[in-house]
């Protein structure tokens, strides 16, 4: 009867414990791909500055950016319901500097002329943002923190 009793624990430690472990897992999935978000709007800037002179080019960028934008709503709706309050502020701090600084990156690209050899596209020209690279690391701390 001990017996049954020390197995029927062990097992339930370990399902709770793996379900723990699964969540975490989980959590962290969401938080990372969060973060991709953020990094694909910082990128986008770069999409507006090599693009040809097309419709289609601008269109497909435009498309693109929308979906970007669609998925960070998404993903502070999805953090302020599921996160720590202190993770959902700092993904929120990280996305309003993300939109302030790519916005404006965004806005200077479009101003630019499109390219019209594949030669003429810039390279090694690195965009700025060091209010979205301080919010980043602040929210990388959060996550880390609620992940323990």
């Amino acid at each position: 009867m001990l017996a049954a009793i020390i197995a029927a624990v062990v097992v339930v430690v370990g399902y709770v414990v793996q379900q723990g472990k699964a969540r975490s897992d989980r959590r962290a999935r969401t938080y990372a791909e969060a973060i991709r978000a953020v990094h694909d709007y910082l990128e986008a800037p770069y999409l507006v500055v090599r693009r040809d002179g097309s419709a289609a080019a601008r269109i497909a960028i435009s498309s693109s950016i929308s979906d970007i934008q669609s998925r960070l709503r998404f993903y502070e709706s999805l953090l302020s319901i599921q996160a720590p309050q202190h993770v959902a502020d700092a993904f929120s701090d990280l996305v309003k500097c993300a939109r302030t600084e790519a916005g404006g990156h965004m806005t200077e690209a479009w101003q630019r002329r499109p390219l019209r050899r594949d030669r003429h596209a810039p390279r090694g020209q690195r965009l700025e943002h060091p209010l979205s690279d301080a919010a980043m690391t602040n929210v990388l701390a959060s996550m880390r923190t609620d992940l323990g």
